[in-house]
């Protein structure tokens, strides 16, 4: 485990992902809004319901709403008391990251999965540092890991130790000739799980290649935007979207070899096309759903998205 103390693209360093609250401590002061008194925060929610907390309680005054009374208070003070609310300005954040299989490739600067933990943690403490509730889901084919969404920072820094830890364990498997591609993926059961865990008017952030993405998680991302807003990020690397300009290269699934003369034109302009109509057709199902989509590549900076 040597190298996981490195940035380098790979494994996960010790700090890379705790590193990026100061690079998202600048983000949230330049994006600070001019009049901080406004309340409700800076969300418009899917939260239906009161999306209030309780305060205080004082005696009950005309026109106060009987559905409020407070029968505790009531019963030991003998004056009629009413509860008061204040409206809840955090606002719950998910963070859902796919470490299968597929997601430890890249050809340029690091690893999708790589990218994918950087975007998440980057986006986790911008909105810790709001305010903002975060947690998160882990899954890939061996496991399974619910982070309940809290304001703590400690917290946070448990949930992103548990990607490190488990990315790198994939890391060392690969490095020990112990890869496999395996055929069973966990999308949809991990989208079904996250439906009982989410709080309605939560924002969930999505970040995969969608190798596993199939009718089943197509429902479960539909029913997850009926109450709360999703964004998903389509975590791609340079090599997926375009062939190089010359050579030939073997690609295989794990199963089967095939070969790729990047030297013919029209065999790059298909494989460029082809990309182009998979990414169209995964946009359009996931607007059904009410899911936008971005392109996140491992070469992109994070710090400028």
């Amino acid at each position: 485990m040597k190298n996981s103390k490195h940035k380098n693209g790979i494994w996960l360093g010790k700090m890379e992902l705790p590193e990026l609250a100061l690079l998202a401590n600048k983000k949230v002061i330049s994006a600070t809004p001019q009049n901080a008194a406004t309340l409700g925060g800076p969300y418009l929610t899917k939260l239906r319901g009161r999306g209030m907390e309780f305060a205080e309680a004082r005696p009950y005054q005309p026109g106060d709403d009987v559905r409020h009374i407070d029968w505790r208070v009531t019963a030991r003070t003998g004056r009629t008391h009413t509860k008061l609310f204040r409206e809840e300005r955090e606002r719950p954040v998910m963070l859902v990251l796919d470490h299968a299989r597929p997601m430890f490739f890249g050809s340029r600067q690091r690893l999708k999965s790589v990218q994918a933990a950087r975007m998440a943690a980057l986006i986790g403490w911008r909105a810790l540092l709001r305010g903002d509730r975060v947690g998160g889901v882990l899954f890939s084919e061996e496991i399974h890991r619910e982070f309940r969404p809290r304001g703590d920072r400690r917290h946070y820094l448990r949930f992103l130790s548990s990607i490190m830890v488990e990315h790198n364990r994939v890391v060392d498997k690969m490095n020990e000739s112990e890869w496999s591609f395996g055929s069973k993926f966990l999308f949809s059961e991990a989208l079904r799980r996250l439906r009982h865990l989410v709080q309605p008017g939560s924002l969930v952030y999505v970040f995969s290649d969608f190798s596993g993405f199939d009718g089943e998680c197509r429902k479960h991302l539909f029913q997850l935007s009926k109450q709360n807003q999703v964004k998903a990020y389509l975590v791609t690397d340079p090599l997926e979207q375009e062939v190089p300009s010359s050579g030939r290269y073997s690609v295989s699934d794990g199963n089967s070899t095939t070969w790729i003369d990047a030297g013919n034109k029209q065999t790059r302009k298909i494989y460029a096309s082809t990309f182009e109509k998979q990414y169209e057709a995964l946009a359009a199902e996931l607007r059904l759903c009410r899911v936008s989509l971005k392109i996140l590549s491992t070469v992109d900076n994070v710090a400028s998205i």
